[in-house]
Order: C-alpha cells, then structure tokens, then sequence
C-alpha cells in the first residue's frame, strides 16, 4: 500500500469513527432534553447521570466483546449467525459442568471456551476449504447450537448460585452520583476494553491483521500475493469463538442464571454493533474503535428508549431501523468516495494529457 493510499485510509477511519461518536453525543443530548421537558424529574434516572452511564456500559459489554470477534469475521469477508446460539450453548455448558457435573469453575469455563473455538473452527474450515457462503453455514451452526444447549440441560435453566460474582461486583467501593444512585464498575467492563485495544493493535499494527483487511479486500489478490486465504479465514473463524467464549462466560456472569434464551438474538445485537461501527458488510474495511463506538452507541438507544418508556417492540423496530440506516449510509458514503476517486483519476488522466501535449509541441 503507498503512502497517501495509507493516509486516505487512516482519515477515513478518523472520519468514520468520529461520525459515530457525534452520533452518540447527539443521541444522548436528544434524549437528555425530552426527558427534562416531557418525563417527571426523579420517575427515571438522567440519561447523563454518571450511574446510567455506567449502567449502559455495564449492558453493552458482552455485546461489544463478541462484536471484536465479528470485526475480524466481517473485516475478512465473512459473517456469523451463529454467535447468539453458541453464547448460550457456551452459558449452559459452563453451569451444568459446575452445578451438576462437579467440574472446578476453572475448568469449567475453559473448556466451555475450547469448544466454542472447536464449532467455530469447524464452520470457519467449511466455509474456507469448501467456499460455501458463510451465510449458509453459520445459519446452520446457529440451530446446531441451539439444539446441542437444550440437549445438554434437557431444555431447563441452571443457576451459577453466584460462583462468577467475582466478574460481576463493583472493584471500587460503594459510591453514589449526584442523583443518589450506586455506581457499580464490574470487572468485565475492563475485559471489554481489553480486548477492543487488543484487536485494534492486531488489526493495525501486525502482518495478520493487513492479512484480514487483504482477504477481504480482494481474496484474489491477496492470494496471488502469496497470502494463504483460506487459513486467514479460518483463523478469523477460531478467533471470534474464543472471544465469543469470553463474552459468553461475562455474560453469564451478570445474569447468574444460564438459559437457552441467554443469547437468543443476541447475533442482531453484534452485527448492528459491527455494521454501525463502520464494518462493510463486503469486507476490508472498519476498525475496532467504531465497533467500540457502535456498541455503546446500540446500548445507549435501548437505555434512551427505556427511559422514555417505549415498549419492547419498538426497541425491535429501532434497532432494525439503525441496521438498515447504518448499511445504507455505508453504501451511499462508498459510492461518493468511488465517484470521487473516479472524478480525481479523469482530472488527473487529462492534466497528464495536456502536459504530453505541450511537451511535444
């Protein structure tokens, strides 16, 4: 990549980063005012009270976790449907093998995590080695999932009974925010932002990481540019279920109870998160900060909505709305930035033209 191919790149991601922050700074302004014109002072906490948050980050972490193990799928070119399903499978694995089955908490968790790799790796090896869409396969692990979690707790519920509250207890001391209300800052917040700085340091600073925006640039040229495609994908592929593993065992974490619907749609949440972070869906493009934004950003529209007392069924509609509306500005922003280049390279052409012109008369 040349230098000013690089710079463009890297504005671009400036630019699409900061768009999604303004997004978010408007949105919770937006919602900060119709609830001190319209909502009675005191009936819900402030959007911007330190407490709410804390409590927006606290709901968006496991998403935004799982939706850095997207990035890479997505940014290679690929998708995964899966993820809400394996999630629960990952949640139910890890109860039954310590409440009923007597495994160590420890190893309970990593090997719920290994298998979650394992399914991943096998779908990410069909969908590499046979180039079947992963639209398909993941669709299919999906209900594979789904079907395996039911099996294995005979479609009951299993209570944790508190054993992950390590993860889920505030590390400071009880303090409260100006409207009276406990700030809690639970341990996997800090997990989330981990590992948003780690993918971001893969995906920008080392060899693998071009390797993922290569693949799904162009898995054409990337190959005759002696990148092993396949292995790209399905090392994306393994990645995304061990951090789906993680989000997972958060996840469970905070709800203390694992169930079949603990991840149940959980897969629209990521991928919004992805998509409204600046992910194309064609692969190539976006960077883990935007998905960073993106999942705050989804979590702050359903914290808004609840406290402007929406139902639950608009939440759907919203959050369908902003999926459709993020991939619609993505593809309107890529068509003007193609004209534009387009526009650039015929300017260009004939200022080179008219330069051989004069030099040969």
């Amino acid at each position: 990549m040349s230098q000013g191919a690089g710079a463009e790149k890297r504005t671009r991601f400036k630019s699409g980063n900061r768009n999604v922050f303004f997004i978010l700074i408007g949105f919770i302004a937006v919602i900060t005012v119709v609830q001190m014109l319209f909502i009675r002072p005191g009936s819900f906490p402030t959007m911007i009270s330190p407490s709410n948050l804390m409590n927006i980050l606290i709901q968006v972490s496991a998403t935004g976790i799982m939706a850095m193990g997207m990035t890479m799928v997505m940014i290679a070119g690929g998708i995964d449907l899966s993820v809400g399903m394996l999630t629960s499978f990952v949640a139910l694995y890890t109860a039954k093998s310590f409440i009923d089955w007597n495994y160590p908490l420890a190893v309970a968790i990593i090997a719920a995590i290994l298998l979650a790799v394992l399914f991943e790796s096998a779908m990410g090896w069909i969908i590499s080695r046979l180039k079947v869409e992963p639209f398909i396969i993941t669709l299919g692990g999906m209900t594979c999932f789904r079907g395996v979690a039911l099996l294995i707790v005979n479609s009951q519920e299993v209570s944790m009974q508190g054993a992950l509250n390590g993860l889920k207890n505030s590390i400071i001391p009880p303090v409260k925010d100006p409207a009276g209300l406990i700030i809690n800052v639970p341990p996997y917040i800090f997990v989330f932002i981990a590992i948003t700085v780690i993918v971001w340091w893969v995906l920008k600073y080392t060899k693998y990481g071009r390797r993922i925006y290569a693949v799904g640039a162009n898995p054409q040229a990337a190959y005759l540019a002696g990148i092993n495609v396949k292995n790209v994908i399905l090392s994306t592929y393994a990645l995304n279920g061990l951090i789906v593993g993680i989000g997972a065992i958060c996840l469970l974490a905070r709800v203390n109870t694992a169930i079949i619907s603990t991840g149940q749609n959980r897969e629209i949440d990521v991928i919004a998160a992805a998509v409204i972070g600046g992910i194309a869906m064609s692969g190539g493009k976006g960077n883990a900060w935007g998905v960073f934004l993106g999942a705050i950003l989804m979590g702050a529209i359903e914290n808004g909505m609840n406290i402007l007392r929406l139902k639950a069924e608009w939440q759907f509609v919203a959050k369908g709305l902003i999926i459709i509306g993020a991939v619609v500005a993505a593809a309107v922003a890529a068509n003007l930035q193609n004209r534009r280049q387009l526009m650039a390279q015929q300017t260009k052409t004939k200022q080179e033209g008219a330069g051989d012109a004069q030099v040969d008369h």
